[in-house]
């Protein structure tokens, strides 16, 4: 009777953990909720960590994006011949939800990379370290949004009700980071070439999107909205504060582009997950 080498006990092993079902799903993301603590205080520990012994703190990141922000929204006013009452609030607002998204997908490329000595010496479900890059981001985010009310004070636009549809918006851009980040993630752990590419590919997208520039004023802008997922999380999110209710198009593309991407990072989390410690 023959018996199994040490590699194909491994393999073995492997190959079960990585075998798909919905029980094993539910197990994996349950983290998700169930450890939320967690990842809130590391993200938290993360920040105060950064900015201790600064006068400023996390307040540093707010004024820099700010000032980098107006400089921009001015120069690029200025070239397209806009109006900059209207011009400013817009690349303002489209900016803060860009920087959300691109400081999320940039650092998810080197999320499980550095955290590759944590993921084999702490049996800790990976989803954690991808949850707290997030979190991370997020604390960011909600201090750069205290940029927007000051630019109404300067350039004011109307604003009711239809302004707190930006929470759904918001909500559906947390989504969709989360899953993103995690594919991304588990690919650059694995191919530690994808990084650079991933680079390139949000610079291409910040030039293709709606932020320094409207659909109105570039040609074909409309076809670049149209095959851009990243304008339809821009729409849903910036139009309500900009006092707009988003149209259905932009709703049904951001809810059916993130829908499948859950459902491949839910798949590709729940089949590789167990060979990340291998990868890292």
């Amino acid at each position: 009777m023959s018996t199994l080498t040490d590699g194909e006990v491994e393999r073995f092993v492997v190959a079960e953990r990585s075998r798909f079902t919905w029980a094993r799903c539910r197990a994996d993301v349950a983290p998700f909720l169930t450890r939320h603590v967690t990842w809130r205080a590391l993200a938290a520990g993360d920040i105060r960590s950064k900015y201790r012994r600064t006068m400023l703190g996390p307040w540093w990141i707010t004024a820099t994006n700010a000032i980098t922000a107006l400089i921009m929204g001015a120069v690029a006013g200025r070239f397209l011949g806009a109006d900059m009452k209207t011009y400013l609030p817009h690349f303002m607002v489209s900016m803060t939800i860009w920087n959300f998204i691109a400081s999320s997908l940039g650092e998810s490329c080197y999320t499980m990379i550095n955290a590759g000595g944590m993921i084999k010496a702490v049996d800790m479900p990976i989803l954690i370290h991808v949850m707290r890059m997030v979190q991370r981001n997020l604390i960011i985010f909600l201090h750069n949004i205290a940029i927007i009310p000051v630019i109404w004070l300067i350039y004011p636009w109307p604003i009711g009700i239809v302004s707190l549809l930006s929470l759904f918006g918001l909500a559906l851009i947390y989504v969709f980071i989360v899953s993103a980040s995690t594919i991304i993630s588990m690919i650059c752990v694995r191919y530690r070439d994808v990084p650079p590419v991933m680079n390139a590919i949000l610079q291409l997208l910040f030039f293709v999107s709606p932020i320094i520039w409207a659909p109105s004023q570039i040609k074909g802008g409309e076809l670049a909205v149209a095959l851009n997922p990243v304008a339809y999380l821009l729409a849903i999110t910036r139009d309500p504060l900009m006092g707009n209710v988003p149209s259905l198009a932009s709703w049904a593309g951001a809810v059916g582009f993130i829908a499948v991407l859950t459902a491949a990072m839910t798949y590709i989390y729940t089949r590789y997950r167990s060979r990340v410690v291998y990868w890292a």
